[in-house]
């Protein structure tokens, strides 16, 4: 973010949304964000045509690339960075390569996506390739879920047990955050991708990958790590959705203890993306990670 420039605003906000049933919410999101920030917002719907809004909201239905690119540019305000928010169905789509050349960073939601395991890989593709910042809103959901789990290991004798895991199973709404959890694990563990959703370890062990969807998108509901003799569970509580309970059973076992999720809301992602300064090394292992996990897998 460019700081020096004496000027209210702070960043161009570029976000291009394509879902029509999350048009309203969105734009209703995203301008809170660019009041709270002083942003210059430019809303792109792509679900319809029109003008230019007082409040900088184009329809860009049957738009052409080059012609969107364009027009945003023309938009922008001169000197300053700008972030696009791309809420499109395809990372691979023209449009979002016309505007993504207008950004320094580029923010996805990967679960958004009509194939979020593609919308990973192609991020990686981005991340590896240029100089943008990449951020992805799948990744950041996961940060509570990667807190609790590091917890488990905070125990001595527990983390003894680290060399010995065997199986990882996330069941989750979208496959884009059991990717990224499996790939934060595997970075932070040296494991390496050996064979489809199988990783191996320093000593050539096998670590089983088993993903279930189920539950609403862009919702983990358990992860769950297995060694030979005992098993590290996260789940959300059956009652109480905000709430995830902590279990170790087998050799060793601990008691169950349950503490809130600390989950945020779609605004305060973004916020969290757009204003890091610089990149998150352990995003960027693990984005590196799920993509090879994925190429992998076929």
């Amino acid at each position: 973010m460019t700081t020096a420039i004496a000027s209210t605003t702070t960043v161009n906000l570029i976000a291009f949304v394509e879902d029509r049933a999350n048009v309203p919410r969105l734009r209703d999101r995203f301008s809170t964000f660019a009041q709270k920030h002083a942003c210059k917002a430019i809303f792109l719907d792509a679900t319809r045509a029109g003008d230019t809004s007082e409040e900088m909201v184009l329809g860009v239905a049957g738009m052409k690339a080059e012609e969107l690119r364009s027009t945003v540019h023309d938009l922008l305000t001169a000197g300053m960075d700008s972030a696009l928010f791309w809420a499109g169905r395809d990372l691979t789509d023209p449009r979002f390569e016309a505007l993504a050349s207008l950004a320094t960073t580029v923010v996805v939601d990967s679960s958004r996506a009509a194939d979020g395991k593609t919308s990973v890989q192609k991020l990686a593709e981005i991340s590896a390739s240029t100089d943008r910042f990449v951020r992805d809103l799948s990744y950041l959901r996961l940060l509570p879920w990667q807190d609790m789990v590091a917890q488990f290991f905070d125990d001595d004798e527990l983390a003894r047990e680290l060399p010995r895991i065997a199986g990882v199973e996330v069941v989750t709404g979208s496959e884009p955050e059991a990717y990224y959890f499996a790939g934060w694990l595997a970075s932070r563990l040296h494991w390496k991708p050996c064979g489809p959703n199988e990783l191996c370890n320093d000593a050539g062990d096998l670590i089983k990958i088993d993903i279930e969807r189920r539950g609403d998108p862009r919702r983990v509901l358990s992860v769950v790590l297995r060694s030979k003799d005992c098993s590290f569970a996260a789940e959300l509580d059956a009652e109480s959705p905000d709430l995830v309970c902590l279990t170790v059973k087998g050799k060793p076992q601990r008691d169950t203890r349950c503490a809130p999720l600390h989950d945020v809301d779609l605004v305060s992602l973004v916020e969290q993306a757009m204003f890091v300064p610089h990149k998150d090394p352990v995003f960027i292992e693990t984005l590196q990670m799920a993509r090879a996990i994925l190429d992998k897998a076929g």
